[in-house]
């Protein structure tokens, strides 16, 4: 085993939003610039971004800020098509896997460290590290190397949450002071108050 990956899931369709919520601005860049950024300081050993339409445009993003990615022509059959897609392309020998959301802009380094960091002080590769603010669980979440057959064999949209849900005993949640990091862009009225945290300047 050697290291941790991390796959950022950009390839969802944005029903509520109406349009590509990832290309966005926030600032300077694009929503999904700064997740790619706020995570590029951590050392992985391998990471990559799993991407939908406009092909070219978020493609064009990945090159610009040097992270590999992939197109998920299949994406239509739900979250699991993504999850699955970009096992196929990680390294094998894996300590485990991070999966974060494109549209968290204001995901931190600090909290993928301590995802990260609590992984590994448990030293069981049947680990999986939730996220959690207030009780209630949010991504990113990491999964131990044990885990990678399940997530492989998963389908339709609910993702990594089935195997969290039926597998309770091996998850370990890690409460986090601070509810940014899980602030997304579901909605236009979201976009709006990510856009009004960022010009607070409290998060840039």
């Amino acid at each position: 085993m050697n290291g941790i990956g991390i796959v950022i899931l950009a390839a969802g369709f944005a029903k509520r939003m109406g349009k590509q919520k990832l290309l966005l601005p926030l600032g300077e860049k694009p929503i999904l610039a700064h997740v790619i950024t706020n995570s590029a300081s951590t050392p992985w050993a391998d990471r990559i971004v799993v991407i939908g339409d406009p092909q070219e445009e978020l493609s064009t993003l990945c090159t610009q800020y040097h992270i590999p990615y992939i197109y998920n022509s299949q994406r239509h059959t739900g979250q699991a098509s993504s999850i699955t897609l970009s096992l196929k392309i990680l390294r094998t020998d894996l300590e485990g896997i991070l999966f974060v959301l494109g549209d968290q802009p204001f995901v931190s380094e600090s909290l993928l460290q301590a995802l990260v960091n609590t992984f590994r002080s448990r030293e069981s590769n049947k680990s999986i590290v939730v996220s959690q603010h207030q009780g209630q669980r949010y991504s990113p979440t990491l999964f131990g190397s044990w885990w990678r057959p399940h997530l492989a064999a998963l389908s339709g949209d609910l993702g990594g949450r089935t195997l969290i849900r039926k597998n309770p005993d091996y998850v370990i949640p890690i409460e986090w002071p601070d509810k940014h990091p899980f602030y997304d862009a579901d909605t236009w009225e979201d976009y709006q108050f990510l856009c009004k945290l960022w010009n607070n300047r409290a998060y840039n």
